[in-house]
């Protein structure tokens, strides 16, 4: 299973895993030490923060498949609706189910959204994240 505490930018962020299931995987990104010059959350951090959570969830689901946790992210969008200024709940979900490529590897669109404290959307992205096969698979 996937070992969180070898990212070291989790622990220097103080992004922590708060839980797993099924349907959504989520975070929490603290406000203190992730601040901007604005006093705001700082884009880079929750950028970080969005991209672990679709990683993780993305592995967490390989993981249960029987496929190699292997995961990265292929490409992304996102969007920053409105500044945080508390700590943000992070949440991961597929849009739609993993499906296997012409590749052979398996690609999985995730929708990670930060939200304050207030429930206030304060960032989005949508991943496109890929689950890498050993090249003999």
């Amino acid at each position: 299973m996937m070992q969180l505490e070898h990212i070291e930018p989790l622990a220097k962020l103080g992004i922590e895993w708060v839980s797993s299931d099924d349907a959504h995987t989520l975070f929490r990104m603290p406000l203190q030490g992730n601040r901007n010059d604005k006093g705001t959350v700082f884009a880079g951090s929750q950028y970080a923060a969005l991209v672990v959570a679709g990683w993780y969830h993305t592995a967490r689901w390989a993981g249960q498949q029987g496929l190699p946790e292997l995961v990265a992210i292929k490409d992304s969008q996102v969007s920053y609706p409105k500044a945080g200024w508390s700590d943000l709940d992070i949440e991961a979900r597929f849009t739609a189910p993993p499906d296997r490529r012409p590749s052979g590897h398996w690609r999985a669109r995730v929708e990670v959204t930060a939200r304050d404290d207030s429930a206030d959307l304060v960032a989005v992205l949508t991943g496109d994240y890929r689950i890498l096969l050993p090249v003999d698979s």
